[in-house]
């Protein structure tokens, strides 16, 4: 497969993430609720890899790997966030002014530019892996390598970690007795963001798996940036920040003696 022809299904996957996006944007407009695009998130990922997999018609069993792989996280993600945050209303980053998601100043057609088409194009950079990996793939039969069989590991710790993360949070918030208190149980012990965590840990197992390509190392960028915004951006600074002012003591004190991000034992950091 040439250069070009890559780029030409790269391009391709991008463009079908917009038109996704913008069919996306019309439906939340309608609903005055921006933060529904976060139902969709995972499988806006998941399908970079799916596009990509039409396009070259090679269903190698590592490049089925990879699309199921992350179909799976995209739809486990997909009910999650959609269980959590039905009849919830609009999520806090969409309206804090210092926050990425920001939408207030912009508008409408703003938000369509810089929140819909730019979750499109960062969920078109992540899922690289799923992307590149599938380039001069071998023919349906062939097997993973050793090394993808690591990943294929490392992806199922990392689903594992958020799934039951979220599932943790979930039943604790459901309990009325836990009422402004703070989660510090379970994996929640452990760091304060096992959900984050695990979705870092996905997307390099899926990067392994892709790495059996010779493309696959140049999609060590989407788990890098995927990191850089759980840790400094929407995910771990963002939600500390928040915390911190809802709990100023009680979260402050669950910092002192539980890791920001990589599970450690409570207070051995």
């Amino acid at each position: 497969m040439w250069t070009y022809e890559i780029a030409n299904i790269l391009l391709i996957n991008l463009g079908f993430l917009f038109v996704l996006s913008a069919l996306l944007w019309v439906f939340c407009t309608a609903l005055s609720n921006v933060s529904i695009i976060d139902r969709f998130w995972g499988p806006l990922c998941a399908a970079s890899g799916a596009f990509t997999l039409i396009q070259t018609n090679v269903f190698s069993d590592h490049a089925i790997v990879l699309v199921a792989l992350s179909g799976i996280w995209a739809i486990r993600l997909a009910w999650y966030i959609t269980l959590k945050n039905w009849n919830a209303g609009q999520d806090a980053r969409y309206d804090d002014e210092t926050s990425p998601g920001i939408t207030r100043a912009r508008g409408p057609f703003g938000t369509l530019i810089f929140v819909f088409f730019g979750q499109a194009t960062l969920a078109w950079l992540i899922s690289a892996p799923i992307q590149l990996g599938q380039f001069y793939s071998d023919s349906a039969g062939q097997g993973l390598s050793t090394l993808a069989y690591i990943g294929v590991g490392v992806w199922t710790v990392g689903f594992l970690f958020e799934a039951i993360g979220d599932w943790q949070l979930r039943s604790f918030k459901l309990n009325p007795d836990n009422k402004g208190k703070i989660m510090d149980q379970g994996l929640w012990a452990w760091t304060r963001h096992p959900n984050y965590f695990g979705d870092s840990v996905v997307w390099f197992g899926l990067l392994l798996i892709a790495l059996e390509n010779p493309l696959g190392i140049y999609s060590i960028f989407g788990p890098l940036i995927m990191l850089y915004f759980l840790t400094k951006q929407t995910g771990r600074d963002f939600t500390k920040r928040i915390m911190l002012a809802k709990y100023p003591v009680e979260y402050a004190e669950y910092i002192e003696r539980t890791s920001g991000f990589f599970p450690l034992p409570p207070s051995r950091r």
